[in-house]
C-alpha cells in the first residue's frame, strides 16, 4: 500500500477500500465529536435537521479487508426528545437498539444505561431476546452509585433498529444530595478556618 498513490489515483488503486461511513444519528444533536486514541479526527461532516441527523466520516486511513481501526462517536441530544414520564409516576427513556452505523452488521453489541443515583425497580422493554445485567458506576459525589443497564446481543443486522424502553422510579430528593454534601463541605472548611483563626496556641510566661 503506497499512501501518495491512492491519494493521486483513487479511482485506480482504492477501489476495494472502505472510503467513508455514514452514522445515522438522532435529531437535534449537538456537541458531536469523532476522535481515535490519537486525537480528533477533523473528516467529517454533519448534516442535521428536524428529522434526522447524519454524520459522514472518514477514517484516519484508508481501510481495505481485514484491516481494523478503532474510533469514537460522541454527541448529546435533548433530553426532552427521549425521557418521560408516566401516568404511574415513574420515568422511561425511550432510545433506538442497535448501531447509528448505516448498512452494518455487528457482530458483539453492548448497551450500557447509566441511571441517575437514587433510581429503583429499574426494568427494560426490548421487542427482542437480549441479555441484560446490571452494575454499580461511582461518578463524582455519589454516595451509593449510579445503577447501569448493560444490554447484549450479538450478530445485530440494521433490522434490530429499533425502540426500546428502559423503566425506573425516581426521588427527586436524590436531586439535593451533591448540593447539600458541598454546602456541608464548605461550612465545615468555613468553621474550621475560624476556629483556627481564633484559636490562640501561644505559650505565655
Amino acid at each position: 500500500f503506497y499512501r501518495v498513490e491512492y491519494q493521486s489515483r483513487p479511482g485506480a488503486s482504492g477501489l476495494s477500500s472502505l472510503k467513508h461511513l455514514l452514522a445515522l444519528l438522532p435529531p437535534h444533536v449537538h456537541s458531536v465529536y469523532y476522535r481515535d486514541e490519537i486525537g480528533n479526527i477533523s473528516s467529517s461532516r454533519l448534516r442535521s435537521d428536524s428529522r434526522k441527523s447524519e454524520l459522514l466520516i472518514e477514517p484516519r486511513y484508508p481501510l481495505f479487508g481485514g484491516w481494523k481501526a478503532t474510533f469514537i462517536i460522541g454527541y448529546g441530544v435533548p433530553l426532552k426528545d427521549f425521557l418521560f414520564e408516566s401516568t404511574a409516576g415513574s420515568r422511561y427513556l425511550n432510545y433506538s437498539f442497535g448501531c447509528p452505523l448505516a448498512d452494518t452488521v455487528v457482530g458483539r453489541l453492548t448497551i450500557k444505561v447509566v441511571l441517575p443515583e437514587g433510581s429503583k425497580d429499574p426494568s427494560v422493554d426490548v421487542p427482542f431476546a437480549v441479555s441484560q445485567s446490571f452494575e454499580i458506576k461511582h461518578s463524582y459525589l455519589d454516595v451509593i452509585g449510579r445503577t447501569v443497564l448493560v444490554l447484549r446481543k450479538e450478530n445485530v443486522v440494521p433490522e434490530h433498529n429499533m425502540h426500546f424502553q428502559v423503566h425506573y422510579r425516581f426521588n427527586k430528593i436524590f436531586m439535593l444530595a451533591e448540593p447539600l454534601m458541598l454546602v456541608s463541605v464548605f461550612f465545615f472548611i468555613f468553621v474550621s478556618c475560624v476556629a483556627y483563626v481564633r484559636t490562640d496556641l501561644s505559650i505565655r510566661k
